[in-house]
């Protein structure tokens, strides 16, 4: 499957997520946008970025740039305040505010570890709900 189909099916799950959780969903207009989606609720409003995550090994491994031919952006929490990162295993998605992203990967523990490592995890249970 292509990427931008890829993502366009996140962007779908994700914006129905949000209006079943009671949110506004807005689309920005184009591809030059550092977020996918703007979701609104009581007048506040959350910039995401969505990510289509393919389960490995127990794990979402969530890339948090942007690139194209010519450049690579790092996402930060001047240009987005999310990252929804949707798993087309399960139809699950996952909330990851932009100030834990302080790299280019961001993993998300599905399943527990081999060795039933607990520190330094990012547990999927402590991503689930948009705040």
């Amino acid at each position: 499957m292509h990427i931008k189909t890829k993502g366009y099916i996140a962007e779908i799950y994700v914006t129905a997520r949000l209006i079943e959780d009671g949110w506004r969903v807005l689309n920005p207009i184009g591809e030059n946008n550092r977020y996918d989606l703007v979701a609104e609720r009581s007048g506040k409003f959350i910039r995401i970025q969505v990510k289509y995550a393919t389960p490995k090994n127990g794990a979402l491994n969530i890339n948090c740039r942007s690139s194209n031919n010519w450049s690579v952006l790092h996402y930060s929490p001047k240009d987005i305040d999310v990252i929804a990162a949707f798993n087309p295993k399960d139809k699950s998605i996952y909330y990851i505010p932009s100030d834990k992203i302080n790299k280019t990967l961001f993993n998300i523990r599905i399943k527990p570890t081999k060795n039933n490592q607990k520190s330094k995890i990012n547990l999927s249970k402590d991503f689930v709900n948009l705040k």
